[in-house]
This record gives C-alpha cells, sequence and structure tokens, in this order.
C-alpha cells in the first residue's frame, strides 16, 4: 500500500503543475488582450448578445433613402441642393423630433445657378439671363441653409486624426455641456481627441443648431460593435450624430458622466441613462425586432406618404442608391448601411437594457475559471474520465448559461472563452497525462503478460503502424505477401501490390544485386543489412510511374522450424527510403568541396598577395624611373603582368569560396560581352581555334543588370573557354542576348521564378554533354578534359557561384553528339550605366602629410614607404600592432595604414581600437591579403576607411590615400 501511494506522488504532481501552468498562462494571455484569443472573444459577445432579443426600442426612427428610384426619378446624385431643401421642407412639414442628415456638404453647390453665373461671367465674360430663375432658388445653399434653420435638423460631420491641414472653409461645430459628478472629467474618462474635423459648408452648418460626427472603427475582426459617443477637439466635446439627434429629439443639451457600482461608466442625458467604456464609447444593442420604417424620398417629393410617418420622431436622410451607399459588417448583418447603422446607434441610447463591459470584467472571468478549472482538477484526481468530461461540459454550460442571463438580466456582458478554453485544454491535457501513468503502471503491474501481448497480431499491427518505414514480407517465391501502411507514401492502393514479385518493382540497373541479396535464406549475422537499390516507387510529389528513388533495404529469411530448404517460408525485412538522405550527402559532399577550395584559398591567399605584392608593386617603381626606350623596360613589364596574374587567380579562388561578388553597380550585358570579344586575351585565345565559327547577335535596347562586369565577364570567357574545346573542326558558336519577361515559373535544368530577365545565350555544336554528367558540372574539380588541355574543373563551378551572386538562373540543353545551349538569366533593372569620366595622373595623389605604415612583413613595411615616399608622403613604419600603439602616443600622424592580420600580437582590429582611445578621430586605412572580412567591416564601422588588397598598384595605394585624408572622420 504505502508503494502504491509513492507511485502516485508523481502523478499528483504533474497534474497540480500542468494544471496551474495552463490555467496561468492562458490567463495572462486572456488579460493581455492576446489577439487570437481577442477574436474569438468577440464572437463569443456576438453569441451572448444574440440570445436577447429586445422590445421594439423607445424612441422610433424613420429612414428617408435616397435610393434607385429616387434617382432615376430626379437624376444622379449629387442633386442640386434646392431639391433636397423641397425634400427636407415636406418632412419637416410633419412636425418630426429631429431630422439627421447623414450627408456631408463639404463644398459649395456648383450646380446653383448664382454658382455658374460668377464662374461664366469670370471665365468667360458670360452674362445669362438669369430673371427668369425664381429668386427662392438662384441660391441653392442659401435656400438650403434657410430651410435647415426652419426645422430640428442635426447636420453630420467627420472628425479627422493625425493631419492638421487646413480646411477650405470654416467650420460651425455645435460642442455638447458636459459635467461629471464630484471627478474630474478627466479622471473619469479618457476621451478621444481629434485633430482637425471634414465639416460642412459654412451656410449650411451655421444655419443649423445641432451637429454630430460620424467617426467610428470595427473591432478585429472587420466588425463594428461600439461607436463613440463623444470626442475631445478645441477644448470642448462634441456629441456623436446619433446622440446629437437625441439630444435635438430631447430638447436638452447637457450631459453628466458618473460611475456606477463596480466603477461602471455612465452618461445621463435629463433622465435617460447611458452605459459606455472608458473612452465614451457605446456597445451598440443587440438584434431589435421592429427597427422601424423606411420610404424612399421619391414618394416623399410626390407627397405619397402619411405625416404619421413622421410626427414626433427621428428622421434619417440619406443615401442608400447603388454605389454611394457604405456597408459595415455588424452582429445584426453583415452588410449593415450607414444610415441603418445611426438608426441602430439611436435605438441602442434609448434601449432600456444597454450592454456594459468593463475591463475588471476580465479579472472576474479570471477568477471564475481558476475556481471552475481547481473544480475540473479535484475531478480528475478522483473520478474516472467520463465524470471529469460531465463536469467539464457542465462547467461549460453553466458558464455560457450564467452570461446569458447576467446580460438579459442587467446587461452586464461577460465572457465564457476563457472558463470554456481554459476546461476544455486542462481536460484533454490532464487526462492525457494521467492516461500515460495509468498505462505506465499497467505496464510495471503486467509484465511478463505483456512481452506476450506483444507477439499477438494485433500488437504487431499496430506497432508497423508507427513505423515510417516500410516492413515488407515475401513469400518463398518472391512474391509479396505482406506490406505495412508505410507503402501508402507510394502508391494509391497498396493491394495492387500484393501478389506482385518484388523484383517488378527494382530498377534494371539494380536488378542483378537485388535478385542475389532479397530473396535469400540467410539469418543471422549473415542476413542482408542496408542493401541500397533503386525502387520504381514515385514520391507524394511525383506522379511518373518509373520515378527511382533510392531505398535501404534489410532483411533475412523466415523459417517454419530450424533454417532448412523445406522450412523456408520467405523473407522478411524493412525498407527505408534514403533519397533525400542521397540528397543530402550529395549537397554535404558539394559544400565540403567547395570549403576545401574556401580554406585553401585562404590559406594560402594572404602569403601569397604578400609575395606577389613585390611583383606587382616594385616593378611600377622600377617603370616610373625607366625610359620606355630602355631594354628593361619591356622584362619588367612582363614581370608586372605575371604578378597581376598571379594576384587575378588568387582572387578567383576567394571569389568562388567566399561569394563576395559586388552587385551593387549597373552594367549592360552587351557592353561586357563585346569587350571581352575584343579583348587581347581573347583575340589570342581564338587563334587556337581558327576553324571554330563564331556567330553574335546581341539585341540592341538591352537594360541593364546590377552586377560586378569582372565576374560577369570571367562568365562569359568561361562558358567560350568550354564551347571552343567541346567543337571540332568546322564547329560554330554563336552568342546572342535578349529581353525576357517570365509571367509563371519556367522548369529548365533549374526552376525559373517568374520575373523581368536578360539572358545570354551560349550554344555549341560540339560534343555535347552526357545525362550523367550534366548533374554534375556544377561540381568543383569536376572535370572531363584530357590531361594536356585546359581546365582545373573550376570553370562550371565559378559560373554557378557568379549567377547566384547576381540572384540569377542558369538552364543548360545538352544531347551527346549535338551539341549544348547554355542560358544564363540575371535580373533586369531599369537603372541607367554610370560611366566614370574622371582621369587623373599619379602627380595628383602627391602628398606631404605624416603616414604610419603597421605590418609584420619587413618586405611589406619597404614596398608601401617607397611607394609613399615616392609620392612625397612623411612615412614612418611599425612592425607590430603594440609598437603602433607606442608610436601614436607619442606622435600624432595624419593616417595610419594597417594590415589586418599581424601573428604573434595583436590583430588590426584590436590595433585601431587602442589607436581609437588615444585619438578617437584617427584616420586609418585598411590592406590586407584576404578579401574583405567581418573584422574589416567592424573595423570601418569604428571609423576606418576603405579597404585595400593586397597586392596593390601605386595608383590604387595612392588614391585611396588620398581619399581617405580628404574624408571627413565623421562620415562613413
Amino acid at each position: 500500500m504505502p508503494e502504491t501511494r509513492h507511485r502516485f506522488k508523481p502523478l499528483h504532481l504533474t497534474l497540480y503543475t500542468t494544471c496551474l501552468s495552463l490555467t496561468l498562462l492562458l490567463s495572462v494571455f486572456y488579460l493581455t488582450g492576446a489577439r487570437p484569443l481577442e477574436f474569438f472573444n468577440l464572437k463569443t459577445f456576438d453569441l451572448v448578445q444574440k440570445s436577447l432579443s429586445l422590445p421594439p426600442p423607445l424612441q422610433e426612427v424613420t429612414i428617408v433613402e435616397i435610393d434607385d428610384n429616387s434617382l432615376r426619378r430626379y437624376g444622379q446624385w449629387p442633386w442640386p441642393r434646392y431639391r433636397l431643401g423641397q425634400l427636407l421642407e415636406k418632412v419637416n412639414q410633419s412636425a418630426p423630433a429631429a431630422v439627421g442628415l447623414n450627408i456631408l456638404f463639404a463644398e459649395k453647390d456648383r450646380t446653383s445657378p448664382a454658382v455658374w453665373q460668377d464662374s461664366l461671367k469670370k471665365d468667360l465674360g458670360i452674362t445669362i439671363e438669369s430673371s427668369i430663375i425664381p429668386e427662392k432658388v438662384y441660391d441653392h445653399d442659401v435656400y438650403l441653409a434657410e430651410v435647415l434653420a426652419d426645422g430640428p435638423f442635426v447636420l453630420s460631420y467627420e472628425f479627422l486624426f493625425g493631419t492638421q491641414q487646413p480646411n477650405e472653409f470654416k467650420c460651425t461645430l455645435h460642442p455638447v455641456n458636459v459635467s461629471s459628478q464630484g471627478t474630474k472629467l478627466d479622471d473619469l474618462l479618457e476621451i478621444y481627441k481629434a485633430d482637425n474635423v471634414l465639416c460642412n459648408y459654412e451656410p449650411l452648418s451655421n444655419s443649423v443648431t445641432g451637429s454630430g460626427f460620424l467617426n467610428g472603427a470595427p473591432d478585429i475582426d472587420g466588425i463594428v460593435r461600439r461607436l463613440p459617443l463623444l470626442i475631445s477637439h478645441d477644448k470642448n466635446y462634441y456629441p456623436s450624430f446619433s446622440l446629437a439627434l437625441l439630444i435635438k429629439a430631447m430638447r436638452h443639451n447637457l450631459v453628466i458622466a458618473d460611475q456606477g457600482d463596480f466603477k461602471t461608466h455612465f452618461l445621463y442625458l435629463y433622465d435617460k441613462k447611458i452605459s459606455v467604456d472608458y473612452h465614451s464609447e457605446i456597445t451598440l444593442a443587440p438584434y431589435v425586432a421592429d427597427a422601424g420604417e423606411k420610404i424612399s424620398a421619391e414618394l416623399v417629393m410626390t407627397d405619397q406618404f402619411s405625416p404619421e410617418l413622421f410626427k414626433d420622431k427621428i428622421v434619417l436622410v440619406g443615401l442608400t442608391a447603388t454605389g454611394l451607399n457604405h456597408f459595415f459588417r455588424t452582429i445584426v448583418s453583415p452588410q449593415t448601411s450607414l444610415i441603418e447603422l445611426h438608426r441602430h446607434a439611436i435605438h441602442s441610447l434609448c434601449a432600456e437594457l444597454q450592454t456594459i463591459r468593463e475591463p475588471f470584467f476580465r479579472y472576474s472571468e479570471t477568477i471564475a475559471c481558476f475556481l471552475f478549472t481547481v473544480g475540473l482538477l479535484f475531478c480528475i484526481l478522483r473520478y474516472h474520465w467520463y465524470v471529469s468530461v460531465s463536469y467539464c461540459l457542465a462547467s461549460m454550460g453553466i458558464g455560457w448559461m450564467a452570461s446569458v442571463v447576467a446580460y438579459q438580466m442587467s446587461g452586464y456582458l461577460f465572457s465564457p472563452l476563457l472558463i470554456s478554453v481554459s476546461l476544455i485544454a486542462n481536460c484533454c491535457l490532464l487526462l492525457m497525462i494521467k492516461f500515460h501513468y495509468s498505462q505506465r503502471e499497467a505496464k510495471i503491474q503486467a509484465g511478463q503478460a505483456l512481452m506476450q501481448l506483444k507477439n499477438s497480431e494485433t500488437s504487431l499491427r499496430s506497432i508497423l503502424n508507427t513505423i515510417p518505414d516500410i516492413v515488407f514480407r515475401l513469400d518463398s517465391k518472391g512474391k509479396i505477401v505482406y506490406l505495412s501502411p508505410a507503402i501508402s507514401k507510394y502508391v494509391n492502393s497498396p493491394k495492387l501490390l500484393l501478389g506482385r514479385s518484388i523484383f517488378d518493382l527494382v530498377a534494371p540497373q539494380d536488378l542483378d544485386k537485388a535478385q542475389f541479396r532479397l530473396n535469400e535464406r540467410r539469418t543471422g549475422s549473415r542476413a542482408t543489412h542496408d542493401l541500397e537499390i533503386r525502387l520504381l516507387l514515385p514520391g507524394e510529389n511525383e506522379s511518373r510511374s518509373d520515378f527511382r528513388r533510392f531505398f535501404s533495404v534489410s532483411s533475412q529469411g523466415i523459417y517454419e522450424d530450424a533454417p532448412s530448404e523445406q522450412s523456408f517460408l520467405g523473407t522478411q525485412g524493412i525498407v527505408k527510403d534514403i533519397t533525400d538522405r542521397r540528397k543530402l550527402e550529395q549537397q554535404l559532399l558539394q559544400a565540403q568541396k567547395m570549403e576545401v577550395v574556401g580554406n585553401l584559398a585562404a590559406g594560402i591567399a594572404h602569403d601569397l598577395n604578400n609575395i606577389l605584392s613585390g611583383l606587382v608593386s616594385y616593378p611600377e617603381l622600377l617603370l616610373k624611373d625607366l625610359s620606355v626606350d630602355d631594354p628593361l623596360y619591356g622584362k619588367i613589364q612582363v614581370i608586372q603582368r605575371s604578378g597581376i596574374k598571379a594576384a587575378a587567380i588568387v582572387q578567383d579562388l576567394l571569389t568562388l569560396a567566399r561569394r563576395k561578388a559586388d552587385t551593387s553597380k549597373v552594367c549592360s550585358l552587351n557592353t561586357i560581352i563585346n569587350d571581352y570579344l575584343h579583348s587581347i586575351e581573347f583575340s589570342q585565345f581564338k587563334e587556337t581555334y581558327p576553324d571554330v565559327a563564331l556567330e553574335v547577335e546581341l539585341q540592341e535596347g538591352l537594360p541593364n543588370v546590377r552586377g560586378s562586369a569582372p565576374h560577369l565577364s570571367k562568365i562569359v570567357m568561361n562558358i567560350l573557354l568550354n564551347g571552343y574545346e567541346a567543337t571540332t573542326l568546322d564547329g560554330r558558336i554563336s552568342i546572342s542576348t535578349s529581353n525576357v519577361c517570365l509571367e509563371e515559373p519556367y522548369v529548365g535544368y533549374e526552376v525559373i521564378a517568374p520575373g523581368h530577365y536578360v539572358c545570354a545565350q551560349f550554344s555549341d555544336n560540339g560534343m555535347g554533354i552526357s545525362e550523367d554528367d550534366l548533374n554534375r558540372i556544377f561540381e568543383p574539380f569536376f572535370t572531363k578534359k584530357t590531361l594536356g588541355r585546359s581546365g582545373t574543373g573550376l570553370g562550371m563551378s565559378v559560373i554557378w557561384a557568379t549567377v547566384k551572386d547576381h540572384h540569377g538562373y542558369i538552364d543548360i540543353e545538352s544531347t551527346s553528339g549535338v551539341g549544348t545551349v547554355i542560358t544564363f538569366y540575371l535580373p533586369a533593372t531599369d537603372q541607367q550605366e554610370i560611366y566614370d569620366t574622371a582621369t587623373s595622373s599619379i602627380d595628383d595623389f602627391r602628398g606631404s602629410e605624416k603616414i604610419l605604415v603597421v605590418d609584420d612583413i619587413a618586405e611589406q613595411l619597404e614596398i608601401a614607404d617607397s611607394l609613399l615616399s615616392s609620392l612625397g608622403y612623411q612615412v614612418e613604419r611599425a612592425t607590430n600592432g603594440e609598437q603602433a600603439v607606442e608610436i601614436v602616443r607619442k606622435t600624432s600622424f595624419d593616417l595610419v595604414i594597417l594590415d589586418m592580420i599581424m601573428p604573434g600580437g595583436i590583430d588590426g582590429l584590436e590595433t585601431y581600437r587602442q589607436m581609437r582611445e588615444i585619438n578617437p578621430g584617427q584616420r586609418a586605412l585598411i590592406v590586407s591579403g584576404y578579401s574583405e572580412s567581418n573584422q574589416v567591416v567592424e573595423l570601418q564601422r569604428l571609423g576606418g576607411g576603405s579597404f585595400v588588397q593586397k597586392p596593390y598598384s601605386i595608383e590604387a595605394l595612392a588614391r585611396a590615400v588620398r581619399e581617405e585624408l580628404a574624408r571627413d572622420p565623421g562620415v562613413q
């Protein structure tokens, strides 16, 4: 007995902790207004509100619609305002309590004779006889203003937020007197403040004694549930359109704000109590059984109405014609017109039972949630699952009924959402945990019985259903007699494979291997393990019946008794899909190859570039002192060109490994191709293949691309090099460019996304590429070229890397013995190419400033000293970072040239940090044999200047030094 209690203690602790954590988490989300819960909470409120059907409203509201019939009879909107004045006169004759115009008159009436008479006279100097026009309607706005002044009319306007632009006309608004009982109004309500107002034409707004704003916004689900009643503007409080109509109807302009029980907020209009929230917003009432009557403006204009329709009622006049009406989603209807929305708002203000929803209601709901959840936890701990489920359903029902009753009796709007979600989540999770512990307890008690159960067919099938790999069984002749449900990923009906030979599914390339190993009779250590074969089983997203996927097969023979020829029953095993693993292995191999290239390039770049500095920089110094006629001049030029070519090879390796092509410049693909075709390098290469014809067709007006011209030129070079070497005698190579716009993905060698591209196509009639090689041509070091011909296996890899750096795509079509077509797509740009026409000589970069050169290699210090001294600069050297910092402490320098990598001490970045502590404005130039790294970027962020790649020429170094000395230290 004590042992049993000990085993159940972890269960109790787990249930307590899980229940508390889950309930607390849901409560936090609910109290903070998490968007998903808030969305469902609004839907919950709708359900609670729809449970109540209100009686007919205390204040009847009649709508006069300017509908499609009215427009067909009197013309399209906007009507001349004298006609609208006639409509309002007829309504006013029936003695309504208030008339609201749900129409905004933002400017003067352009159809008024007074307006167009002035316009004709001003624009054309023409005066039209207007004596026949009755004086009453000569100026429509004056006529409408007189009508509005003679009745209980209320005009609408709209407040603007976030704008201070002045209006064309002045606004005459009608504020409401707002006071509070015992508490300062600002402490009682947080009323929205408007920045500006979109109001009516001044003569019209001056003619009425009441007006109200139309502002309102939907909730996060797009449904309008709340409307503000007051908005503050220019130190006054203004009523909404519906509240202004109610004020006009009650002849009472004093609004009193007060707090009720539980700090609920109310507005009092005479003897009417209106429930609002903290922002003075009213929640719209639920569905009203008898909403009121509607009448077409056409019927009013033709006197086809009864005066009782308007007498002592609030009348709304607005547009409902097709194309002129605005619709809103409410809980009443998915399409509620604007005028219907305001009638709904008036009914909500006049309802005997108003909706009350205060922020602190959430805390009450959270407390109730915890109480119900504790009860659920008690049930789960003590009783069976069906008792817990019954308690959960009953508690949810109580929560919903309590919310409905509270709303129907007092208007308090409580939400049962948190209680329902918490009960359902806790019930499911806690029962699962209890079931898990029960299962574990059953396993402990079952012991040997569980082991016997595992040998049964039912248990075996349940286990097989959870295995993602295919479990199979063959008879003694190799026919399929069982396949686990995992086969459903590859065939629609697994039954179609039953009875077929397993070898019908094996790819022809692996058939011999499968026949030798699959239907074998060996067991134990001699059984088949991880046999890789290809099966004709398409995946879920592959429709071809001959699609080959890679599988790993492990199997062994099945015998009735001891292994023998007579007792052999068949073979059983498991098949694992390793197609994705093979692809990943190939990708890993590709990445490893690229990493080898990167490590190789990075390892030799620094030292090799330092060595090459002498071959690039010293010849340039020597050539300055020699005349062109000197016998040594040409030989030194050969040395310099050799150094530059060697540096370019190192830079190619770094580009391939680091993928650092600069794609920020605008360039022309036609220009790049033409420049290479007219280069000396291509002319020398073409002489090797005099029998190969070259055809060039470049489209005129081709858009530009953003990219690196040197890198794109290397693409052209490598593709042409491969094309020439692939063609035989009398071969042909063609180059063409085009402007392509893809409206949908194009599936070629790779999937090309839709977009606007500039394409370059290279075709030849050479030997072509086999299907197997076509999938490997972009792998580093893969080459089919024989010894003695050009190529290292990096050319196509450089093409792939460069195109991808330019966010482009490659398509290849090739047939062995026919030829190859290579097309690369680069995103087009509308920007124009910028040409640098400025020319400068080395004398433009001379100077006399003091420069400190920091490098750990003596030859580099000598090169930099010689180059800079020849330009007139005062140069001092430092062999490491520590020495450089000490020199800067004693002497100030106009510029420091920093090597980034200095083994054995602090590097260039740390050296510059310490220099900045001594001299915050210290200028620095960065040099390195490596490519531009993250350390270089960090140093530039601290205030360093541009980066110069070793080996550098005298012009490159001089230009960078001069630009850095001229740069404002505070500008990067």
